[in-house]
């Protein structure tokens, strides 16, 4: 089945018309984000393998925010990063640490900006949970202060392109960054940041186009199982339900002038106003007290944290506006203990209220979210580190899931906050609603 022929009888994609896999795997080195790191590592070659599932949105499917992304391809999969050649030591001079093996579980979407022809390009962002077979041990993996746990949240993000070399087969080549870090709920955790260039094969179930070229199709309207495609006047999703609308789709025909895959005609989107509310806890551990004793294990602190942000959904895809962010710092008393012992008594102020503001944006697909923050303190006063060592300025990213029943008002999701675009400061899980 032609990617055409779906879009013109909806009715009949199958399961196989969506299912493709993807091998791949990569050479890649170990990147210090600083000297302190940079004075562990003594080597910094490693390399990653992975399988995915893939999921190929259609024309077929009508949803508009498949429309909208260019019919992206969603992922779940399985990687091994190996980072066994990786030596570590400075503090432990008879041995060597080692980062050892990961294994990361994953969900992602590949997103193509630009098809000509049988070659496209596009991005991949990935996120899912790592975990280490080696990790910081103050006895028998002293110098693995890049890792401190078991597991870890995993982030790719990829610049890739790819050629259809047969109707069911594609060859991928990208760029990768990886990640990996606990987000300071246990220390160490100066994290794992790599660089690599990856091969991939990539094979469908069904035959795919072998060419891309701009055609016009009628968009059957969405499922009504897909609450964003209700009209509604939620402040997460106002819409009107297609109407017959023409969008771009690619064609199986290797004859024609080629284009890149693009959304033509949408419906109506009314732009809205809302507040966002969420409370939950933020996980965080004291890099004083690591410091004070690295043999010992580091206390994990659950702080109440609690953001109100007013937002304008101006675009389908898009929100902006600000967040003040709350938090109840119930770690203060232990930091102001730790400064007094290193000899700063009276020197730094103290309180357990983290306040800030925050530019704030939001990207939508589906009942999925991504937002990014970037903010700064009105008042934050715990101690000597967070005054010589952090910024006065802070960054958040989070991922959000928002439930269909609620019409997406109600949603979960995960924040990391750091400063310095680099050194997170903690891990934040939230909950909650937009009014």
């Amino acid at each position: 089945m032609t990617l055409s022929a779906a879009a013109q009888s909806p009715a009949a994609a199958s399961a196989r018309d969506h299912i493709g896999f993807q091998l791949s795997g990569s050479l890649a080195r170990l990147i210090p984000q600083n000297e302190y790191t940079s004075s562990l590592v003594h080597s910094y070659s490693c390399n990653y393998q992975d399988a995915r599932f893939l999921w190929h949105t259609l024309p077929a499917d009508g949803n508009i925010y498949d429309r909208a992304y260019h019919y992206p391809t969603l992922q779940a999969g399985i990687l091994h990063a190996d980072f066994s050649d990786i030596r570590l030591n400075r503090f432990a001079p008879d041995y060597d640490s080692k980062l050892g093996h990961a294994i990361a579980l994953y969900g992602g979407i590949q997103i193509d900006f630009l098809r000509r022809g049988r070659w496209s390009l596009g991005c991949d962002l990935q996120n899912g949970v790592a975990f280490f077979t080696r990790h910081y041990d103050f006895n028998t993996n002293r110098d693995d202060e890049i890792i401190g746990s078991v597991a870890a949240i995993y982030v790719g993000a990829s610049l890739q392109t790819r050629v259809r070399v047969a109707p069911q087969w594609s060859l991928g080549l990208s760029a990768d960054f990886r990640h990996c870090s606990n987000g300071h709920i246990t220390r160490p955790n100066l994290g794992t940041n790599t660089l690599s260039a990856s091969l991939s094969a990539s094979y469908d179930l069904e035959p795919q186009p072998t060419d891309y070229r701009q055609a016009s199709a009628s968009a059957k309207q969405p499922s009504a199982s897909d609450s964003r495609a209700k009209a509604s006047n939620t402040p997460a999703d106002a819409e009107n339900p297609p109407t017959n609308a023409e969008f771009t789709v690619p064609s199986a025909s290797p004859e024609g002038p080629t284009a890149p895959l693009a959304p033509s005609a949408s419906p109506a989107f009314r732009p809205r106003f809302y507040v966002d509310l969420s409370a939950g806890v933020s996980l965080k551990s004291l890099l004083e007290a690591f410091m004070a004793d690295p043999s010992t294990k580091v206390k994990t602190y659950g702080v109440f944290t609690a953001v109100a942000a007013p937002m304008v959904r101006y675009h389908r895809m898009h929100a902006s506006g600000l967040q003040f962010d709350f938090m109840y710092a119930n770690y203060v008393d232990e930091i102001r203990t730790l400064d007094i012992a290193k000899g700063h008594e009276g020197e730094y102020r103290y309180s357990p209220f983290i306040m800030g503001l925050a530019l704030r944006h939001e990207f939508f697909y589906r009942h999925f979210s991504i937002f990014a923050a970037a903010g700064i303190y009105l008042r934050h006063r715990t101690g000597h580190y967070s005054a010589t060592e952090e910024s006065r300025l802070y960054q958040a990213i989070g991922l959000r899931y928002s439930f269909p029943f609620t019409d997406d008002r109600l949603f979960v999701g995960y924040n990391v906050k750091a400063h310095h675009l680099s050194k997170a400061d903690c891990m934040q899980f939230m909950v909650g609603w937009r009014l």
